[in-house]
C-alpha cells in the first residue's frame, strides 16, 4: 500500500503544467476552428445562391440575344430594310451577346469559388477532427471512451482518456451521479491513474494493464488514505474501449 501511494504521489509530480495548458491551447484552437468552418458554410449557401443566379441570368441573356439574332436575320432578308435599322439591330445583338458573356463569367467565378470553398471546409473538417483526436497517432490505444465497471458493487459508467506521450488525463461518470477527472501515466502498456471526485477529492488509485488486440483496461483499484472510507477499500475494475467518432457521428475506419 505504501509503496503504491508513492507512486501515486510520483504521477502527480509527473503531470505537467505545460500538459494542461495544451489541452487549453487545443481545445481554444478548435472552437476558433469551428468558428471558422460556420462561417465558410454561411458563405458556402451564399454562393450556391450567387451560382443560381448567375445560371438564370444566363439564360436570360440567351433567350434575349437569341430574339435579337432573329430580328437581325429578319431584317437582312427584308430588301427594304435600311442600312441604320440593319446597324442598329447588330448593335443590339453584339451588346445582348455581351451580357450572355458577362452572366457565362459570372457563373464560372462563382462555381470556381464554390470548389475553393469547398476545400476550405474540408481541410477545416479534418483538421478539427484531428485536433480533436489531440493529434494522436493511430497507434494511440488510450486515447478515447471507455465503457467501466468497477468492483465490488458492479458499478458502471464512462470514462473519456487523453494521451500525451506519457500523460494520460481524462473525465469520468459513474452510476449514482459520481463524476470527476482523472489524471496518471501510460507506460509499457501499464495504466497508473489518480481518480479526483468532484466532491469526495482524491480518492482512489486505479491500476490497469492493457491488452490492446481486446481494446480492454483490466486491473485493481484501492481508495486512499485521505477519503473518506465509507464503502470498500479496494477492488478490481476493468474498461472496454468504445469505437472512435468522428465530427460526423460515423465510426472511424
Amino acid at each position: 500500500m505504501l509503496r503504491r501511494l508513492v507512486l501515486a504521489g510520483l504521477v502527480a509530480a509527473l503531470l505537467p503544467s505545460a500538459a494542461l495548458a495544451a489541452v487549453a491551447r487545443t481545445e481554444a484552437t478548435v472552437e476558433g476552428l469551428t468558428v471558422a468552418l460556420d462561417l465558410e458554410r454561411r458563405a458556402r449557401a451564399a454562393e450556391v445562391e450567387e451560382l443560381d443566379a448567375a445560371s438564370a441570368q444566363i439564360v436570360r441573356a440567351q433567350d434575349t440575344a437569341a430574339s435579337r439574332r432573329s430580328r437581325l436575320l429578319q431584317l437582312a432578308r427584308d430588301p427594304q430594310t435600311e442600312v441604320d435599322t440593319l446597324l442598329d439591330a447588330e448593335d443590339s445583338l453584339t451588346e445582348a451577346e455581351a451580357l450572355v458573356r458577362a452572366a457565362q463569367d459570372r457563373r464560372r467565378a462563382a462555381a470556381s469559388r464554390l470548389v475553393e470553398r469547398g476545400r476550405r471546409i474540408a481541410f477545416l473538417l479534418e483538421e478539427i477532427a484531428r485536433r480533436r483526436a489531440g493529434g494522436r497517432a493511430a497507434s494511440d490505444p488510450v486515447t478515447g471512451r471507455w465503457e467501466v465497471r468497477i468492483n465490488p458493487g458492479d458499478r458502471k459508467g464512462s470514462m473519456r482518456l487523453n494521451l500525451d506521450g506519457t500523460i494520460v488525463s481524462g473525465d469520468y461518470v459513474l452510476d449514482g451521479g459520481f463524476r470527476g477527472s482523472v489524471r496518471g501515466t501510460f507506460v509499457s502498456e501499464k495504466l497508473t491513474l489518480q481518480r479526483i471526485d468532484s466532491e469526495r477529492g482524491y480518492d482512489a488509485n486505479f491500476y490497469g494493464q492493457l491488452v490492446a488486440a481486446q481494446r480492454r483496461l483490466a486491473g485493481t483499484w484501492e481508495s486512499t488514505t485521505i477519503a473518506p472510507l465509507d464503502g470498500p477499500a479496494g477492488g478490481t475494475w476493468v474498461a472496454t474501449r468504445e469505437p472512435d467518432q468522428d465530427d460526423t457521428g460515423g465510426e472511424r475506419p
